[in-house]
């Protein structure tokens, strides 16, 4: 399931009906990524800003996008991929919520350093301080 992102789009020809079309990644073949062109990572980063800043939830909104203003910046090919493939996982908004906050612990597929920087920077930025 990580390996299929599955995009809707609109087909005139059926008059206007939605088909579902998938398509596939693979996010397990991180370490060989080939050398992208700077265009291609600075699209994919800009995509990225604009998902974390659209999410279901009030609390996603404001976390992914602190997060991504932080950190999309200077993240490179591979992490900016482990970060597509959590935030738009077949898990649903209030699962990242709860692996992102501590009190569900993640999918092994998602425990990785884009997690830990994801905790890290909600324990620094929204934890109560006394």
């Amino acid at each position: 399931m990580l390996n299929q992102t599955v995009y809707f789009c609109r087909n005139s020809i059926m008059r206007n009906t939605h088909l579902l079309i998938s398509k596939t990644r693979n996010y397990a073949q991180v370490s060989n990524t080939k050398n992208v062109p700077d265009s291609n990572i600075n699209l994919m980063r800009n995509r990225l800003i604009y998902q974390s800043r659209k999410r279901g939830t009030l609390e996603n909104c404001i976390i992914f996008t602190t997060f991504a203003d932080r950190y999309l910046k200077t993240f490179d090919q591979a992490q900016l991929q482990k970060y597509d493939a959590l935030i738009n996982s077949r898990f649903d908004e209030w699962e990242l919520y709860a692996w992102a906050i501590g009190s569900k612990p993640a999918p092994q597929e998602f425990d990785n350093e884009i997690m830990s920087l994801l905790k890290n920077h909600i324990n620094r930025n929204y934890s109560n301080k006394k």
